[in-house]
């Protein structure tokens, strides 16, 4: 793997703008801007995925136990309850206040109102904001953007 991982060696492609592709890159997001390698970021992020863990209303389900084993599982063994603790307290929050990853970038107006929104969130900082957005293109953003309404 590269020292700097993308999208793409994860087989992800949100530029497209999908709801499901979106999601999955915020979560590979969220692992990535820790203090972690990423090899082991990545491989979490699979194990998770593996796990059913394909959308943010899919963490309400799973109690913190079972997600901490998880994250042990794809090597997240550092700091393994506070990311347990973050993953769901973002999960949570994204769908009270947006209803979907999708819903929050395209109702965002720009990359420096994503990047707000995104960093108000309870353990995500600038790091993971600017993962995510680096790879989020502008025609994404906005209502009049396709799908704003979902």
């Amino acid at each position: 793997m590269r020292a700097h991982l993308t999208p793409a060696d994860l087989d992800l492609n949100p530029a497209g703008g999908s709801p499901e592709q979106l999601y999955r890159w915020f979560l590979a997001s969220v692992l990535f801007g820790r203090p972690i390698q990423q090899s082991v970021a990545a491989a979490t992020y699979r194990t998770l995925i593996a796990g059913g863990l394909t959308n943010p209303s899919a963490f309400g389900t799973l109690k913190r136990e079972p997600l901490r084993r998880l994250l042990d599982r794809g090597g997240y063994v550092r700091l393994d309850y506070q990311m347990a603790d973050t993953l769901h307290a973002v999960m949570r929050t994204i769908v009270d206040d947006y209803g979907s990853v999708h819903r929050l970038v395209v109702t965002s107006e720009n990359e420096t109102d994503l990047t707000e929104r995104l960093t108000a969130l309870k353990g995500v900082g600038p790091v993971t904001a600017h993962i995510f957005t680096a790879q989020i293109p502008a025609e994404l953003y906005g209502p009049a953007s396709p799908g704003a309404q979902g």
